[in-house]
């Protein structure tokens, strides 16, 4: 192996370089792998994401990563403090190794939590409530991201949250934040796979298409690892045992919210400054978005 780069920089590489070393260079040259985060066990892989393998793992987190980049209005190593709001365990957040600033991560699950601190030792990972407040001051941060969070909450638990991020925000930050928009919406209806990723009761899907089309906020209950309240929408993933991970009351499901609801809703805390339509593997949106303070 020759490396003719400072790899040691991480994340403060070209992009284009750094994207490389995660995605290709270290499976075509293990001797690289110690310049990219490690992996988490394939259990929390594929808890977080359904993956089960590193170079899959290691795709998606490149892919987010160059969305954000794209997304974002300077470097992404520019930001002096980033919050990973529900970082699981490190699909993007492997990415922000070498980030010269402050990087935190916060999870409702402990395994993930635990797994992050113990091995990205970049990043500051804490454990948090499925309910505000966060354990953040006030303007804490100038950048937070949000990847698959916002596409499994309820309407109310979104309102809390948004609220809370807000509130932690500072005045010249940024907030990127996923959802399943009418792209998401689009690609359930028509495609197969997307139907059987999502896996949802058809008709609470039937009554989700019409909420949306009505520019409301569009909740399927699922009855999943995260679920411990209301047995709605049972479909052939409630047909195998689940244990839960949280002990408190919540309802984890698939969200779809249009864009003239994120314009008028989400307003009431965020300036929309854009929606990158099927930005993250033509599927998510994201929602970028600057606080009103």
């Amino acid at each position: 192996m020759t490396v003719d780069k400072n790899y040691d920089l991480g994340c403060r590489l070209p992009a284009d370089d750094w994207l490389w070393l995660n995605g290709r260079a270290i499976f075509d040259d293990p001797l690289l792998r110690p310049y990219v985060a490690p992996f988490p066990p394939k259990e929390l892989m594929t808890n977080v994401s359904g993956l089960t393998n590193d170079r899959d793992f290691a795709s998606h987190g490149v892919d987010i990563f160059r969305a954000l980049m794209q997304a974002s209005p300077k470097p992404i190593t520019g930001y002096r403090s980033i919050l990973d709001f529900g970082c699981g365990c490190g699909r993007l957040a492997r990415m922000f190794k070498g980030h010269p600033n402050r990087i935190v991560g916060c999870d409702i699950d402990e395994r993930h939590v635990n797994w992050v601190a113990g091995n990205l030792d970049y990043m500051t990972a804490c454990l948090t409530s499925v309910n505000p407040p966060l354990p953040f001051g006030d303007d804490e941060f100038d950048a937070i991201i949000s990847i698959s969070i916002f596409t499994h909450l309820s309407e109310k638990s979104q309102d809390d949250f948004l609220a809370e991020l807000s509130r932690i925000t500072s005045s010249d930050g940024y907030l990127f934040l996923t959802v399943h928009g009418s792209r998401a919406m689009e690609r359930a209806k028509s495609e197969k796979m997307i139907w059987d990723m999502i896996w949802v009761d058809e008709q609470l899907f039937d009554k989700a298409c019409t909420e949306f089309e009505q520019n409301r906020h569009a909740f399927i209950l699922q009855q999943g690892h995260l679920t411990t309240v209301g047995c709605a929408g049972v479909d052939k993933w409630h047909k195998r045992t689940v244990k839960t991970v949280i002990e408190e009351p919540y309802q984890y499901g698939i969200t779809f919210i249009p864009e003239q609801y994120i314009f008028t809703h989400w307003a009431k805390w965020f300036h929309v400054v854009e929606i990158r339509r099927g930005a993250i593997h033509d599927f998510q949106d994201i929602v970028v978005l600057r606080p009103r303070k």
